[in-house]
């Protein structure tokens, strides 16, 4: 199994990344965030991957559907902070998170209403078809 604490360290830049959500997100979990365009040393195309590597391991989930534009180089509401990625977090600094995942609301459907096969709609168009086709 590896360590992933072991990944941290061998990649601090992901560590700070995974921070970055972690501080932002510890008080609300369900507040998407921007998305952290820039980081010190970092080529935007190795940003997108670390971010991608947050996400393959389930520690960040990204809000793609309904992130707002990019406004003044920023992507709002991009990105929170998964409970694994909480844990993981606590984890690396020796603190134990406890919280239990939200539970989803339950969606509930209207149910379609069945017509009456009695329907003078129904009665019409068997008669009309019974008109078409008659009885040999």
């Amino acid at each position: 199994m590896f360590d992933d604490s072991q990944r941290f360290r061998d990649n601090p830049q992901l560590l700070f990344l995974l921070s970055h959500y972690a501080q932002q997100g510890a008080e609300d979990r369900a507040t998407w965030l921007d998305r952290l365009m820039q980081m010190e040393d970092v080529e935007p195309k190795q940003l997108s991957a670390l971010h991608g590597e947050l996400i393959a391991f389930e520690w960040i989930e990204q809000n793609s559907g309904q992130a707002a534009d990019m406004k003044d180089g920023v992507i709002a509401n991009c990105y929170r902070i998964t409970l694994s990625g909480l844990r993981e977090y606590g984890r690396f600094h020796g603190v134990e998170i406890s919280e239990k995942a939200p539970e989803m609301p339950e969606k509930k459907f209207p149910r379609k209403k069945k017509q009456k096969s009695d329907s003078p709609a129904a009665i019409a168009v068997v008669a009309s078809e019974e008109s078409l086709f008659p009885a040999a």
